[in-house]
């Protein structure tokens, strides 16, 4: 499996403490204007049989192809309109530590002849946990071109990444995905970020669970 370093900056996760995925999207087009795909226009999903999981890979075109075909595209043709190709991973994660401060309110006490008041601290609790970044590219071909020659220049290539604690790519591929086809061809000009809750409908959709 490829590795590809993004200039993306991560966005810090902890699924123990949040129940969403941010996901930073950025796209790009030859012609610096978004893709024109006519409606009901044919894309083919490109497979690599020679990842290390070829059953992920598998996994992650049919979800691909389910996203296309939302969006009004045909995926079985012949001779396509159009080819996608895509790559995902994740890196080995990184250690990040920082302190995590502590409020000790004061309190107030009062007796018959006196009173006091202790006043409130705070102390920081160092910790520590691994980052991971994952990512996920995406290529779109114009069909003509590709069946000509494999090195042929894409018309629309999409960056996505995100970072966090959890290092299921199986899952969060899923997010990933959902993201990328918000913006499927268009050129964003910019990185985009997307929050998508872990009860999003369309994640539902998209794994049938």
């Amino acid at each position: 499996m490829k590795v590809y370093l993004f200039s993306l900056p991560l966005i810090f996760l902890s699924l123990g403490c949040s129940a969403s995925y941010s996901v930073a999207v950025n796209g790009y087009s030859a012609s610096g204007e978004s893709v024109h795909i006519p409606q009901a226009a044919s894309i083919a999903v490109v497979t690599d049989s020679n990842v290390p999981n070829p059953i992920l890979e598998k996994e992650v075109a049919v979800k691909i192809e389910k996203l296309l075909a939302e969006q009004g595209y045909k995926t079985d043709a012949e001779k396509p309109d159009f080819y996608l190709t895509f790559d995902y991973g994740i890196d080995a994660g990184r250690t990040v530590t920082d302190v995590i401060p502590i409020h000790h309110p004061g309190f107030f006490y009062e007796y018959p002849y006196e009173s006091f008041y202790w006043y409130g601290y705070t102390t920081y609790m160092p910790y520590s946990e691994v980052i991971h970044t994952r990512w996920l590219m995406l290529k779109l071909f114009d069909g003509e071109a590709y069946r000509t020659s494999k090195s042929a220049e894409p018309v629309w290539i999409g960056e996505i990444a995100s970072a966090g604690m959890s290092s299921d790519l199986r899952e969060i591929v899923n997010y990933m995905l959902i993201a990328a086809f918000e913006h499927f061809a268009e050129d964003t000009r910019r990185q985009i970020t997307e929050t998508i809750y872990r009860d999003d409908e369309r994640v539902g959709l998209l794994t049938g669970y």
